[in-house]
């Protein structure tokens, strides 16, 4: 979403004025403006121009846009509300409200840009900007609204790229991609470079599975931006998503980190850069941190609903957990039986939830377990946070993160004394207020590596991931059933292809190469491109792309049954499994990690320590290669394995959610132990039997 930024200075005074000194000083700032010398232009008026004529409305506004422009917006607040009450016009409102925006008050900008357009009706900067506010909104009157406000502003300017591409996106949000798609052609006719419509164009073909146009699309962008940082890290991401590892191709990998060096205010995503080798833990808190700024720099402008030190509790811990994701998805897979298992004399629970709203299986059951699930969909995020403050929620849990439908803007407004980060972005938020604790375990969020999050560590006594309790699976289906060969070793990874990497094909085709016997099994490909690129990286490598076999989709329940099939599992790096190396484990089948410095790639050697294989842990490419060889060439051992991991699977901790649900609200009380102090420090919890 983009808004016209730069004001628009009176550009003439009147013939009176022009015909005496103050004209011809006048004209020399309104010069000296154009010229981007601010504080010179600031000066004259500041000086000679306002002493002269103190209540001209044109000097008033003219010192306001300069203000402005020197980011100096208290100052520019002032003088342009000064020349409104001396008489000005329109445009001086459109030049107050952009003061108001950037001071992140958007509801007094929402004002001057009403009264801007009810003074002229074609005051297109303030009709877009008018439809950003509205548009930001989750409530769909507003929204709808927002789609009048850009017609208004195209209707006063017919070649306003900016409002054009605003439309797009307020058409793709009510699903109309052909309007969208519309619309953005539409902006790019007007103006081919510019970015935001470059990007949004990119991410709505990728959204519409025009995924070679969107790639055509990003590499257009990068051509005229080869240092913005979301433009080269969308790129790269879908280039991931759709197994593009051509050496040759553009953009390359190495684009990226001086991209990351050059731009500190692209608002790249940073869940872009989880599954990138390149990218270490210090820079992903570092774009972590631009990210928050960049995205909800309103909402962390604002006073905190709650402030610290916390009262004291009386009665029951009120829990909050927040998400996007109390559905058919991972994260509701996880946290389902912790939700069941809290203890209801001691905590009483609230989901909120912001996502889709699906009525499937996993949100009828969250519905059914949480004391109160309340839908905050149609809630602005001032709303929600206020709705969370209302409800008395000692510990705010956000299971979403930077992950899809990400709303950290209700976060930032502070609406419980404790917020926790939790499973959804396995990574750091960036921002404290957004999150004060990740919670962790001693392997994937070591004490050692506490300057690498914003946050404060909160470590789980044994294992940072919950799970479900471990039930009976279906039967097995036949190999053959599944397509697959029945006397070879299938070696799987039933991971999302962006966690692929060229460096990891390497090795798997390395692996592959020393077992001649073995096979390939992988989750099914999101789209057939993805198929053709890693059968044509296969061959590359010198292996038969016939080696590689392609799942179909089955629901959870027959997958979790199909995956006894696998003799081994391989995980990725540096983006681990999470809730796929839990599947894995659960179905009996041993799996091969290699652990790295980021959160995300220690996440499935936690959960091998946790459930007994440490010996399955590896800490560098040579070692994990050379394990999964030896072990893919020895039946026995695999059966040792196997059997272990059979033996190990009844009791073990990982699979025990009333075990981990003490420990989380041990854990919570901690969290808000310290709050009651106003501290905010790294949280261990003493050794005791759970």
């Amino acid at each position: 979403m983009k808004r016209s930024r730069r004001p628009v200075p009176a550009r003439y005074a009147s013939k009176a004025e022009a015909s005496n000194s103050f004209g011809t000083i006048f004209a020399q700032a309104v010069e000296l403006y154009r010229k981007r010398q601010y504080d010179a232009a600031l000066e004259l008026c500041r000086k000679k121009l306002l002493p002269m004529a103190p209540h001209n409305p044109n000097a008033l506004s003219l010192a306001g846009v300069i203000s402005f422009m020197i980011k100096d917006y208290n100052t520019s607040e002032r003088y342009l509300n000064e020349a409104i009450a001396a008489g000005a016009g329109a445009e001086v409102h459109t030049n107050l409200g952009l003061t108001l925006t950037e001071m992140h008050r958007p509801m007094d900008a929402e004002k001057s840009y009403r009264r801007a357009v009810a003074l002229d009706q074609n005051q297109a900067q303030a009709w877009n900007n008018l439809g950003n506010i509205l548009r930001a909104s989750h409530h769909q009157a507003r929204r709808q609204e927002s789609l009048e406000c850009y017609r208004q502003a195209i209707a006063a300017r017919p070649d306003y790229a900016i409002a054009y591409s605003n439309l797009g996106l307020a058409l793709k949000d009510i699903k109309d991609y052909t309007g969208a798609e519309k619309n953005y052609r539409r902006a790019l006719s007007y103006d081919q470079r510019h970015l935001g419509t470059l990007i949004n164009l990119a991410e709505l073909l990728e959204k519409t599975e025009q995924t070679e146009q969107a790639l055509a699309c990003y590499r257009r962008a990068v051509t005229f931006y080869p240092q913005n940082a979301k433009v080269v890290g969308n790129a790269l991401k879908l280039r991931r998503d759709m197994a593009d590892w051509d050496a040759g191709g553009t953009p390359p990998t190495e684009a990226l980190l001086p991209a990351l060096a050059a731009d500190e205010n692209s608002g790249l995503q940073p869940m872009c850069l989880l599954a990138l080798p390149e990218v270490d833990a210090k820079t992903q808190l570092l774009v972590a941190q631009r990210f928050a700024k960049v995205t909800w720099g309103t909402q962390l402008a604002q006073p905190p609903l709650v402030s610290l030190p916390a009262p004291p509790i009386s009665g029951r811990m009120r829990l909050g957990y927040i998400s996007a994701d109390f559905r058919n998805h991972p994260v509701a897979h996880l946290i389902t039986d912790v939700i069941a298992a809290h203890d209801r004399e001691q905590f009483e629970v609230f989901l909120y939830s912001y996502g889709p709203q699906t009525n499937d299986q996993e949100q009828i059951a969250l519905r059914e377990l949480a004391d109160h699930f309340i839908i905050i969909n149609d809630m602005d995020d001032d709303e929600a946070a206020r709705r969370i403050r209302d409800d008395d929620i000692a510990v705010l849990t956000d299971l979403t993160g930077y992950t899809t439908h990400s709303r950290s803007g209700i976060n930032a407004l502070r609406p419980a004394p404790v917020i926790a980060s939790w499973i959804g972005y396995v990574g750091s938020m960036g921002e404290p207020s957004i999150a004060d604790y990740i919670i962790g375990d001693a392997i994937v969020t070591p004490p050692e590596t506490a300057t690498n999050f914003s946050e404060a560590l909160a470590l789980m006594p044994e294992c940072f991931q919950p799970n479900r309790a471990r039930d009976i699976l279906l039967p097995a289906p036949s190999r053959s059933d599944e397509g697959l060969p029945e006397s070879t070793t299938v070696l799987c990874s039933f991971n999302q292809i962006f966690k692929l990497t060229p460096q990891l094909w390497d090795d798997w085709c390395h692996i592959l190469q020393a077992v001649p016997e073995a096979v390939l099994w992988l989750a099914p490909a999101s789209r057939p491109l993805v198929e053709r690129n890693l059968r044509k990286e296969t061959a590359g490598r010198g292996v038969d792309p016939e080696r590689l076999f392609f799942a179909e989709r089955k629901n959870l329940a027959e997958h979790h049954a199909r995956l006894a099939l696998a003799d081994l599992a391989l995980d990725t790096f540096p983006y681990n499994s999470g809730a796929t190396a839990s599947d894995t484990l659960r179905a009996g089948i041993p799996l091969i990690t290699r652990m790295g410095e980021t959160f995300c790639s220690r996440m499935a050697a936690s959960l091998l320590h946790t459930i007994g294989l440490p010996e399955l842990i590896t800490t560098n490419r040579n070692d994990y290669v050379q394990l999964a060889i030896t072990l893919a060439r020895d039946t026995a051992r695999r059966h040792v394995l196997r059997d272990k991991l059979a033996r190990l699977l009844p009791g073990s901790r990982l699979f025990n959610p009333q075990r981990l649900t003490r420990q989380f609200e041990a854990l919570s009380r901690a969290m808000y132990a310290q709050a009651q102090a106003g501290q905010r420090n790294t949280i261990v919890l003493p050794a005791q039997d759970w």
